[in-house]
């Protein structure tokens, strides 16, 4: 018998949860007011994802060609092939030597998982789940996708998009360098570790200020003056030259929709990157070729000035027990949005807890025991524990102020409604 029903009634990472748990093979179709989707399981696991309006494989040709992998004539004399031997757009662009098979392996699997992550978002549809005895899929090029892997990052991403939303409300939003953002000098060909959550940029801010035994102690200070930028907000920030389109971004990134628009979240509250009109989109073009023509020594100057300036704010001792009205407010707002942060990433874990075991885990510590998260995030930035009200239908998570006192206003409160559900054979 299938399962049917809303998204209302049974939200989709309870229907992955379901399908991967009784490893069911089988078409998932998800249907809302604009959208058609189906997902593929093979065994529990999702093996391909399409939508009505965003075939894989026409995706999958517009991002090569976007992100300069192929050019257009190569994409167009591959469609020629593709459809007088009827095989994948991406067998084809393999055999022509055009991309290298572990380039399309990379891409199908991110564009499968982009197509999922998007689902995630949806707030109301419905479902359907057929089950089959076998589904097709490009086995030689697709690694199939636990639904673990899958529940872990779309809940996470989940929590996070509507505050991305609030700054980012489309894709066809335009942005653009600010003044600041022009002068960054990025490490273009340095390899980079990946840090979404900017708690390094935190933790620097805090230096000097925090007594020496809330610090690690081979903790180094950055470069001074230099933003710490993450590997996706470096590569984001290099391919914005000059006025461009958040999807156009996406495209050319090798990143998917979430981790480009969560960089530019990032970017846009480090005031390095800005939202433009129409107008200012047109007009930003005219005001960047106009500060090419301010003499050399004009910005030299200003230069030597914010570097001395910063050179004595940074070694001023009176800095590290007297900190200015200005920078304690700074602190204060860095120390929330981080806390805030840590508090929506363990919220998603202890969500994807419960669908995995069925209850609530007993403290934040079998979060980091079952793997879930790692120690350092379930303490805040000082190392201190989280605090974690475990209710009869729920809980509550609570963070620290700034002063070390449990606060009212950065909180998480959840509750759970008890739901079974299973397939029959």
């Amino acid at each position: 018998m299938a399962l049917a029903g809303t998204l209302k009634d049974f939200s989709l990472a309870d229907i992955f949860q379901l399908i991967g748990l009784q490893k069911k093979t089988g078409v998932l179709t998800l249907t809302n007011d604009k959208e058609e989707a189906r997902i593929l399981f093979m065994n529990g696991l999702v093996v391909g994802a399409d939508t009505n309006n965003q075939k894989l494989e026409n995706r999958l040709g517009h991002v090569l060609v976007k992100s300069n992998r192929i050019s257009q004539n190569e994409l167009e004399e591959a469609l020629t092939s593709q459809r007088n031997t009827l095989q994948r757009l991406g067998q084809v662009l393999v055999q022509k030597g055009f991309i290298k098979q572990e380039d399309l392996r990379d891409s199908l699997q991110m564009q499968t998982s982009e197509i999922i992550y998007r689902l995630f978002r949806w707030l109301d549809g419905e479902y359907h789940f057929k089950q089959e005895r076998f589904v097709d899929y490009d086995q030689e090029n697709f690694a199939p996708i636990t639904s673990e892997s899958i529940l872990m990052e779309g809940v996470r991403m989940l929590d996070e998009w509507p505050m991305i939303e609030k700054v980012i409300p489309d894709f066809e939003t335009m942005v653009d360098r600010t003044r600041e953002g022009r002068t960054i000098k990025l490490n273009v060909d340095q390899s980079l570790s990946v840090d979404v959550s900017g708690e390094d940029s935190f933790n620097s801010l805090l230096e000097g200020v925090l007594s020496e035994n809330t610090m690690d102690e081979d903790s180094t200070p950055p470069t001074s003056g230099m933003p710490n930028l993450s590997h996706q907000m470096e590569l984001v920030l290099r391919l914005i030259d000059g006025p461009s389109m958040v999807q156009d971004l996406i495209d050319t990134s090798g990143l998917n929709e979430f981790e480009t628009c969560r960089a530019l979240y990032d970017l846009i509250g480090m005031g390095l990157v800005q939202k433009l009109s129409d107008e200012e989109a047109q007009s930003t073009v005219g005001v960047i070729e106009k500060e090419h023509h301010i003499p050399v020594w004009v910005p030299a100057i200003l230069v030597v000035i914010i570097a001395a300036f910063s050179f004595y704010l940074a070694w001023n001792p009176l800095n590290t027990y007297f900190p200015s009205p200005a920078k304690v407010e700074q602190l204060e707002n860095q120390w929330d949005a981080t806390v805030a942060y840590r508090l929506r990433k363990i919220a998603s874990a202890v969500e994807i807890y419960y669908i995995t075991v069925g209850t609530l885990p007993p403290n934040l510590g079998s979060l980091e025991r079952r793997s879930f998260l790692r120690e350092d995030d379930i303490k805040d930035p000082r190392g201190n524990d989280f605090f974690y009200d475990l209710e009869q239908s729920g809980y509550t998570l609570a963070g620290r102020n700034f002063d070390g006192t449990r606060s009212a206003d950065i909180l998480i409160t959840r509750t759970f409604a008890q739901e079974t559900a299973s397939l029959e054979p």
